[in-house]
């Protein structure tokens, strides 16, 4: 303890001596570490954290997976019962599904995203109420029973400010009666993670909960059920997988036309989230950005690697000399080590905080302007401070271990006889300053390549055909069943506004429909039945995504018709009942047919056929991905919703009509609440829009242009080196008569030489990431010329100026002076 002690003191000491190297050492790990530390919180929050639930260990996620496309499903509630009824590898499981709804009291209405729960949700997690009591297992059985609803934490400080007094207040959820019971414990914010819920319902009083909900088998994966099970202690995941296998057998003989093509699988929890689909994506993009930020790390440490040997080159003598006293290579080694390790400690404390700016940074740029409780807390817990303090180590060990190599080969009789020079110079070294120049070109541009994939990603996205015009289009959502109103005043209410909006300066056109493009207030889907068309044994109906529109749709968001007719006034309750299709769902349906006049239905028990009256252009309705889905849409006097949005066409800046628009609808009824009010430019950026391609993009970008900094300054310092360590060779280079233009050529040479074959490499690295990533880069080739073209002229002509301005020095050096330096 005290020679580490007498080590300590003297490498502060040398520090104190020199305290330019000793900044620059700590700001350049400072960066490594700290782009390190921000994602790894990201990592931490995204699947490290556990949920924080009773044993959260135990859980995991059930969903069901077609076998003949991998697609996984959700569970159907007659499902989920035979699963928990017959497992015995499980002690017990929860179901869930998500809603969107109208939560009025007070007089005071508000949307909020809720959990409809099976009883036991709360009981089999281990959650606690912070006031009043939680629903409870016997609860939410019978449709349409238990009118109650639990508040969550936050939304109760936000809504009720706290007031104890909310426990067996009265509220209209969803224009129905309910009563508020409780409040969730505060650490709990509901188990569909990144999603801060605002209330917990009984799954009985859900819309969907009829009787065929709880019964119906031809519903299976289409009942929108989150399933959780938690594993009784002692059973692995595999031995559950295998119980779960065993049901599934029995289910598909006792079903066989519904469950022979599907199968069940479990998945860790943390690993599922927000849903299973996730599973395909999390152990692929997290891994991904934790690797890119280790890249920028390694280069950091490239970079004070070099500024190391150096240091040690100028202290060549003080170590001959201390050698002479009779220090040994160990101890020698040894001091080095601790001056190193004491720099990436110091490094590694102001990467903290400066990964602890850079995370709330990713935090804001995380967080959906469209979904207000989309939670990103990445909270620095012990995880993060030891990630943070293990990487600080790791860089102190790699920037030390090289020049205390060089020393442990070094000739220490001959040290001491050339004053330092044995361990200062020759080809040996200068070997290992060019292949860490090598490697740090090589990671730099293969995080570039990757940045450039990605940013290309998103601007391509941003320039795809959606098959509508969102320019100068506002939205507004208004639900009137938030204040009881049945379908007949509401119909009247929605009739009133329109007409009032519409008679607004200013306003073009304007069109209610269930939902928006890349909306989050929900987008419906139905099973499709193609008259004359025959399911096979196991096979399931298409599900098709649709939306409820009035006639001025198509016009005010300007979405072509191809074929046919728009809807008109006439397509009334009393007529036929009536539906447009999308051109992939005429393609898909009825391929080298006249979609016109074609009939399909929406539930195998109905008669109502829905006549094809015209055929839409294909549009990007959903999410922005490359592929085309099928879509239909229904008449909106036909099919009633309370559930509305209003989309309004003007000439003018939207925003700019926003306040008068909400003042119509509150002069019908002032109790309305008018929500999600923004323009349909900002809601294609949103969560289902580019939301992720844009953070990918800019995250990506940032991480390369750290890279990209980091290897200029890396080249530029060993080359100036080498320059300055060569002033004697190249004044007489100077004085036999070598012209300045050659000299220059010569270190351009040497130092390009190096860069084009770290290019060399860091291209092959690139290719192979990119090729794993492949299905994430959509529309993007994972070998796009475009990208690693112009990356690679970017970061060489970088290289080339960082090459440049000491060439071009060592141009001017008087080869007097040059031969006098020696």
């Amino acid at each position: 303890m005290d020679i580490l002690l007498q080590d300590l003191r003297y490498a502060l000491r040398m520090l104190a001596r020199n305290p330019a190297f000793a900044l620059v050492v700590i700001l350049t790990l400072a960066l490594g570490v700290g782009v390190n530390t921000a994602f790894f919180s990201v990592a931490n929050f995204i699947v490290l954290r556990p949920l924080p639930v009773r044993d959260p260990g135990q859980l995991v996620v059930l969903a069901m997976r077609e076998k003949a496309t991998s697609e996984i499903l959700d569970v159907s509630y007659a499902d989920f019962l035979d699963y928990r009824q017959e497992t015995s590898a499980f002690s017990g499981m929860l179901a869930y599904r998500l809603g969107f709804d109208a939560l009025a009291a007070d007089n005071r209405a508000d949307h909020i995203i809720s959990s409809y729960v099976s009883g036991n949700y709360f009981s089999l997690l281990g959650i606690q109420p912070a006031l009043g009591r939680l629903i409870e297992p016997g609860e939410g059985r019978t449709p349409g029973a238990d009118p109650v609803v639990v508040l969550g934490y936050a939304y109760w400080q936000r809504r009720f400010a706290g007031d104890p007094a909310v426990v067996g207040k009265k509220a209209l959820l969803d224009g129905n009666p309910v009563t508020i019971i409780g409040v969730a414990q505060k650490e709990f914010s509901g188990a569909y993670y990144f999603v801060e819920m605002d209330a917990y319902i009984p799954i009985s009083q859900s819309a969907s909960a009829t009787d065929s909900f709880w019964t119906a088998r031809d519903h299976r994966g289409k009942a929108g059920l989150f399933v959780l099970g938690r594993l009784k202690p002692g059973v692995s995941l595999r031995q559950a997988r295998a119980s779960l296998s065993m049901i599934s057998a029995h289910l598909a003989q006792q079903y066989p036309d519904v469950e022979k093509g599907v199968s069940i699988e479990a998945y860790p929890e943390r690993l599922a989230r927000p849903q299973a689909g996730a599973t395909d994506q999390l152990p692929v993009l997290v891994p991904l950005f934790l690797v890119l930020a280790l890249v920028v790390l390694l280069v950091a440490c490239i970079n004070v690697a070099n500024l190391a040997l150096v240091r040690a080159n100028d202290r060549s003598a003080e170590m001959a000399v201390r050698a002479a006293l009779g220090a040994g290579r160990v101890r020698l080694m040894r001091q080095m080590l601790t001056e190193n390790l004491l720099l990436a400690v110091l490094g590694g404390a102001v990467g903290l905080f400066l990964g602890k700016w850079l995370a709330n940074a990713l935090r804001v740029m995380a967080t959906p302007v469209d979904l207000p409780m989309f939670k990103m807390n990445f909270v620095f817990d012990w995880r993060v401070f030891a990630y943070s303090l293990a990487i600080s180590v790791l860089a102190g060990i790699i920037v030390g271990l090289i020049p205390a190599r060089r020393l442990w080969r070094a000739d220490l009789n001959s040290m001491l006889h050339e004053g330092g020079r044995a361990l200062s110079g020759g080809h040996r070294q200068n070997r290992a300053r060019s292949a860490l120049v090598v490697v740090q070109v090589a990671g730099s541009l293969m995080l570039l390549i990757v940045a450039g994939l990605f940013v290309r990603m998103a601007g391509k996205a941003q320039r795809m055909d959606l098959g509508f015009d969102p320019h100068h289009v506002l939205n507004l959502l208004v639900d009137v069943q938030q204040l009881g109103y049945d379908e007949a005043t509401g119909k009247r209410v929605y009739e009133q506004i329109f007409s009032n909006v519409a008679a607004l300066p200013g306003v073009e056109s304007a069109t209610y429909a269930y939902s928006v493009p890349f909306g989050t207030s929900g987008t419906r889907i139905a099973d499709v039945f193609i008259e004359n068309a025959i399911l096979q044994p196991g096979q399931s109906p298409p599900a098709v995504y649709y939306n409820i529109v009035s006639p001025a749709y198509f016009n005010t968001m300007r979405t072509l018709l191809l074929r046919g007719r728009a809807f008109a006034d006439a397509d009334n309750p009393d007529a036929p009942p009536v539906a447009i299709v999308s051109q992939k769902m005429a393609e898909q349906f009825w391929p080298g047919q006249d979609p016109i006049g074609k009939r399909f239905r929406t539930s195998k028990s109905t008669n109502d056929w829905l006549q094809v009256v015209g055929v839409a252009r294909d549009t990007k309705v959903v999410n922005p991905a490359p592929w085309t889905i099928p879509y239909f849409y229904l008449p909106l006097a036909q099919h009633y919703s309370s559930h509305l949005a209003l989309q309004i066409r003007t000439p003018l800046p939207p925003e700019s009509l926003a306040l008068q628009v909400e003042e119509q609808v509150h002069a019908v009824d002032p109790a309305l609440a008018v929500s999600d009010v923004m323009t349909m430019e900002r809601q294609i950026q949103g969560t289902n829009g580019f939301f992720l391609f844009n953070l990918g993009a800019r995250t990506a970008a940032g991480i390369g242009m750290l890279a990209l900094l980091l290897a200029v300054v890396g080249i530029y310092g060993v080359v100036s080196y080498g320059v300055n360590r060569r002033t004697h060779e190249i004044g007489v280079r100077l004085a036999i008569g070598a012209q300045r233009r050659q000299v220059l050529t010569l270190i351009l040479r040497q130092g390009m030489a190096l860069v084009a074959v770290g290019a060399a490499i860091g291209i092959a690295l690139a290719l192979a990431i990119a090729h794993a990533v492949s299905h994430f880069l959509m529309g993007v080739s994972p070998n796009d010329p475009l990208t690693f073209v112009s990356v690679s002229l970017a970061l060489g002509s970088a290289a080339l100026l960082a090459c440049y301005l000491p060439a071009r020095r060592a141009t001017r050096v008087d080869p007097i002076v040059a031969l006098h330096s020696e």
